[in-house]
């Protein structure tokens, strides 16, 4: 939740005013939805009153149902053909408000904290079997921490606000970044901010 948090250009609460079916050849099957919010409260980032959230009819649309009237808690991003458009993560923590009690837990814990996190995991394969006893470093300038996997493969360094970069050390064996990392360490770590990162060996 943290690294989707960072991750996001805003995060809000709002509330479904409008859905908008954009159709393709067939109507009855709309090819994406525009949904209309108005933003009730704001987390993260500079927000108009109104937001439009752009979801495709595809696998990567949200898991919850979006209904007139009820309020939202979003992660959201720009689209990247229309600036006037958002996106939410369809696997990520955006849904209906009643059920965001844990979600705004944490936001809460993110605004208050100064302290930073990286967590990650390391697999064989991406998203494949994890690899115990793997020594990681996370280095910034001079300072340098370490860590080793836990049975699940699972690190986690608790640092200062900064540039990170991670690496796994383990004679014999080579490691990469893997395409599911929640945020890139070219990018500076907020303070209270996390970066989640997936290491797979070659």
């Amino acid at each position: 939740m943290c690294a989707e948090y960072f991750r996001s250009n805003i995060v809000v609460t709002a509330t479904l005013t409008k859905t908008t079916p954009i159709p393709a050849n067939n109507p009855a099957y709309p090819f994406a939805r525009i949904y209309t919010l108005r933003v009730d409260r704001i987390f993260r980032g500079k927000v108009p009153a109104t937001v439009q959230v752009y979801e495709e009819n595809s696998s990567g649309r949200a898991g919850f149902s979006w209904v007139r009237g009820q309020e939202y808690l979003l992660f959201l991003n720009y689209n990247e053909n229309d600036h006037t458009l958002w996106e939410l993560d369809g696997c990520g923590n955006s849904g209906p408000l009643n059920r965001a009690a844990a979600a705004l837990s944490a936001i809460d814990a993110i605004k208050t904290s100064r302290s930073s996190t990286i967590r990650g995991v390391i697999t064989e394969q991406a998203l494949s079997t994890p690899i115990a006893g793997v020594h990681v470093e996370a280095q910034s300038g001079n300072l340098l921490f370490t860590a080793v996997t836990n049975r699940r493969g699972e690190f986690q360094f608790d640092v200062p606000p900064g540039r990170y970069s991670v690496s796994a050390v383990e004679k014999g064996r080579l490691f990469r970044e893997g395409d599911y990392s929640y945020q890139d360490l070219d990018n500076p770590i907020e303070p209270g901010g996390c970066a989640q990162v997936l290491l797979a060996e070659r």
